[in-house]
Formats: C-alpha cells, structure tokens, sequence
C-alpha cells in the first residue's frame, strides 16, 4: 500500500506539481554536447527535430555545448592552412559561420536560437545574415564576417578540430551526441529518437511539467 501511495505522489510531481521547495537551478543541469557538421543531413535533422523543440521546452534543465566541425579535415599546405568539408566548400564555411556566432553570443540562449533557424531553412548559409538580424540583432554581420575571413575564424575551426580529435571513444559518424560527458550507441539512439525522453530520464531534479505523467528513477530517488 506506501508503495501504490508513492508512485501516486510521485505521478503529481511528474504532471507539473512541486513535491519539494526546490527550483530547476538547484541541480546540475543535463549538458548535451552536439559534434556536427552545418551541411550535413542528419546533422540537421536532429538539430531540427530534437534539439531545437527539447531546448524550447526545458532550456531551464539544459546546458548545450555546439561543436562544429564533425568529419572535416585542416590541410597544412604550401599557402597556408586549408579545411576541407564532407560537403564541400560551403559547409566550411557554414561550420566557420556559427563557430563565429557561437564565440561572439557566447551563451546557449542567444546563438542556439540563430543556429536552429539556419539549420531549418533550405540553404543553411544563404539564411544567416537573416537569421541573425531575426534572432541576434545586436550583433552585426559585419562582426561575424571579419570573424569568418580572420584570424579568429581560423583559430576557432582549430580549436573544435581539437575538441573533435579528443573524443573518447572517437567519433565514427555525425552527428555525434554525448549526454553529460557520455556518448554510447544507447544513448546516441535515444537522442536522435527521443532527446525529451532521455533528459527526463537524465535528469536528477524534480521534473518539469513537459515530462509528463511518466514515472522516471531520478524521481522515484529523490
């Protein structure tokens, strides 16, 4: 019977009802780390299907970190440093463009919003400048240019390529998806089907309301 009584309490807390005095900032939130490319396809589509509604609806328990480089390559050649893409040119240039957006936005909060509309539209490129006077308007695209065609643009393609090449276990493929530190093909497999699912799961604090009335360990642990 305090079992049936327990999961009963529980099941309010996970339809939006506080079971403690706690706020979502009193626990560590679920840090998604995204290794991707800008042009890629399924990049986009998790992007675009998963990411971008997840964040809309518990960017108060997330904490996102956009990595993108993905499958790309730096050249060392006789004119210089060189990148070569997995889908040409105009992706470099697209993973340079919000490389550049990413350091200058600085938080999740305002660049995720640009990325997400350029990774919605039909040409990821072509949209930016749009896309950021639409979402980041303080921000000029004179300042992201000089970023992309300088020596801070170069220096921060380096640095992802790091991020990239440091992978434990390495990436094989695009996107790459690790949950607080974490990447398994489990885990890979449930982000790109359910990322809602998996954060409520992850979670270790008192459920938002989004989750709904399913009944999760951290819960049940609380």
């Amino acid at each position: 019977m305090k079992l049936l009584v327990k999961l009963f309490i529980l099941s309010l807390c996970a339809v939006g009802k506080r079971c403690s005095n706690t706020q979502a900032g009193d626990w560590p939130p679920v840090h998604i780390s995204l290794f991707y490319e800008s042009l890629c396809p399924d990049c986009r589509a998790f992007v675009v299907q998963e990411l971008c509604p997840v964040w809309m609806k518990m960017k108060e328990v997330l904490n996102i970190t956009l990595i993108p480089f993905g499958n790309a390559e730096i050249i060392q050649g006789a004119q210089g440093v060189q990148y070569w893409c997995q889908h040409g040119e105009e992706e470099c240039l697209g993973n340079m463009i919000q490389s550049c957006m990413i350091h200058h936005l600085k938080n999740t909060s305002s660049y995720l919003p640009v990325i997400c509309c350029m990774e919605s539209a039909h040409t990821v490129v072509a949209t930016a400048q749009q896309c950021l006077q639409d979402h980041a308007p303080a921000l000029t695209w004179e300042t992201i240019s000089d970023c992309v065609y300088g020596e801070l643009g170069s220096r921060l393609v380096q640095v992802n390529a790091r991020l990239t090449a440091g992978l434990e276990p390495p990436h094989r493929y695009v996107p790459w998806i690790l949950i607080n530190g974490v990447h398994s093909e489990d885990i890979q497999h449930h982000a790109e089907t359910d990322l809602l699912d998996l954060v409520c799961q992850t979670y270790t604090g008192s459920l938002p309301a989004v989750c709904g009335q399913r009944i999760y360990v951290s819960e049940i642990q609380a």
